[in-house]
This record gives structure tokens, C-alpha cells and sequence, in this order.
């Protein structure tokens, strides 16, 4: 699996909103690039915990705009929690220093 969500070109300009979502764990997934590698609106209204551990390969969470107002904070590998400005900065971050 290389991302865990794809848009049809149908739905391509439509923001998605994970309107309860309040975790989100992505866990040995030892070929996951991204969250979505499109550049697509992500809106996570309800948010508080991203953790991401054994995804060596995941480079950025989205390449498009990814609102999260309540997160700040991200799990990541050993590391108890990291954040850089947002998601993507803090996951390249990470991709970076490995």
C-alpha cells in the first residue's frame, strides 16, 4: 500500500472532511508513502492524536492543504512526540533525519 487514499478525478476538487475523527494510527506499513499523494483538501475538524510508527518509507502525510486546528503533536517511531509547523513538515522532518 503505498497511500491510504486515493480521489477518483470525479471527486478531485471537493474537500475531504474527517468530521469525527479524533485518532489516527498508521502502524507497519513498511511501503506507505502518504496519507494521499494528490494534492487534495484535508480537513480534520476533530483531530488530537496522529501517531506514525514502522512506516520508513512515508515521506509526507498529504500533498495537498491538510487542516488539523486541535493537533499538535505527532507520535513518531521511538520518539515520544515531534511537531514542526504542521503535518507534512514534521513527518519530511522525520523522513529527513533517518
Amino acid at each position: 500500500m503505498l497511500e491510504i487514499v486515493k480521489i477518483d478525478d470525479e471527486n478531485a476538487d471537493k474537500d475531504i472532511i474527517f468530521e469525527n475523527l479524533e485518532t489516527l494510527k498508521f502502524t507497519s506499513l513498511s511501503s506507505l508513502t502518504s496519507f494521499c499523494y494528490e494534492k487534495h483538501t484535508f480537513i480534520f475538524p476533530s483531530l488530537l492524536s496522529l501517531t506514525v510508527q514502522e512506516c520508513p518509507q512515508m515521506e509526507i502525510f498529504s500533498s495537498g492543504v491538510t487542516v488539523a486546528p486541535y493537533l499538535t503533536e505527532i507520535e513518531m517511531e521511538e520518539e515520544t512526540i515531534r511537531w514542526k509547523d504542521d503535518i507534512n513538515t514534521t513527518i519530511q522532518q522525520v523522513f529527513l533525519e533517518k
